[in-house]
């Protein structure tokens, strides 16, 4: 799966066409564990702190989420659920492969922003190639120089460049690496969206799409037909932004990274919504242990 095409006949246009790409290391604590154990390969493992305690899953391989494992999940709920699965303690090095990831990109052009350890978003408007082209080649360059896997989305705005990442990745059934590349031409952005969930996009959590599917809206076509002047009554100052949202149209920058390390963070998202405190705690533990690495 490469480009987006569809049918969209309503009137959508930006008045810059810019080239947006976003860059996703695929389970990335897993990728390097299996550069250090080449017998992790294929099968179902998890990177985290012990089944025995409170600890979470960090990264789980391809095949261990065929089992319902996923990140974020307390490991003795993964082990349940996959009884086979290998359990990988952190072992570190991540930081410094995610900054020779970053050094990779940084080659193509100066207008890159890390998000997470694992994620960028890459400004190639000026590049003359076209996104796809540019995309199987950073694949190429971060595959031969590191052999670490990625997938990539590409659009003409920041949302719907990262949404594209995971799309992508979302219509590859592998035990391996997804390695993804799923471009949106201009243009076609409000029809790409528009069979997806509203919960796609950022800023949407669970009261704000509850308050939505109450309404009727459960796509992001759904918004379409509401007024940004209905969805501001609705969801207050965000209803006109998600009105923008559903069409494609963010305006928001790739920043220049200069990287200096003023504080240092840990992150996840969560695979589903946790009220449960013990998880929580598991989770917030495991996110402070590896900032002190």
């Amino acid at each position: 799966m490469a480009t987006f095409y569809g049918n969209f006949t309503g009137s959508f246009s930006l008045s810059i066409a810019r080239k947006i790409l976003h860059l996703d290391l695929d389970a990335f604590f897993c990728a390097v564990e299996v550069l250090r154990d080449s017998s992790l390969e294929g099968k179902p493992f998890a990177v985290g702190g012990s089944p025995e305690g409170r600890a979470v899953v960090s990264s789980c391989s391809y095949a261990a989420r065929k089992f319902g494992v996923r990140s974020a999940m307390p490991m003795a709920q993964a082990v349940r659920r996959c009884p086979n699965l290998i359990h990988v303690p952190h072992r570190g090095g991540y930081r410094q492969m995610s900054r020779k990831v970053m050094t990779i990109l940084d080659r193509l052009t100066p207008y890159v922003e890390q998000i997470s350890i694992d994620e960028a978003f890459i400004d190639v408007s000026d590049m003359s190639e076209d996104s796809e082209s540019i995309a199987r080649g950073i694949q190429k360059s971060i595959r031969d120089e590191l052999r670490l896997p990625c997938s990539l989305g590409g659009a003409s705005s920041k949302l719907v460049a990262k949404i594209a990442t995971n799309v992508g990745k979302d219509s590859v059934e592998t035990n391996h690496w997804p390695n993804a590349v799923l471009i949106v031409p201009p243009g076609k952005e409000p029809e790409f969206l528009a069979p997806l969930p509203i919960r796609a996009v950022w800023g949407v959590g669970p009261k704000s799409a509850e308050r939505l599917e109450q309404s009727g809206i459960r796509k992001l076509g759904d918004l379409h037909d509401w007024s940004a002047e209905a969805l501001e009554a609705k969801l207050g100052s965000y209803g006109r932004k998600l009105k923008q949202f559903a069409l494609g149209i963010d305006d928001r920058q790739v920043s220049k990274d200069e990287r200096e390390a003023k504080s240092i963070s840990s992150e996840t998202t969560f695979a589903e919504d946790i009220d449960d405190r013990d998880s929580l705690h598991a989770a917030l533990l495991s996110l402070a242990q590896e900032v002190g690495r």
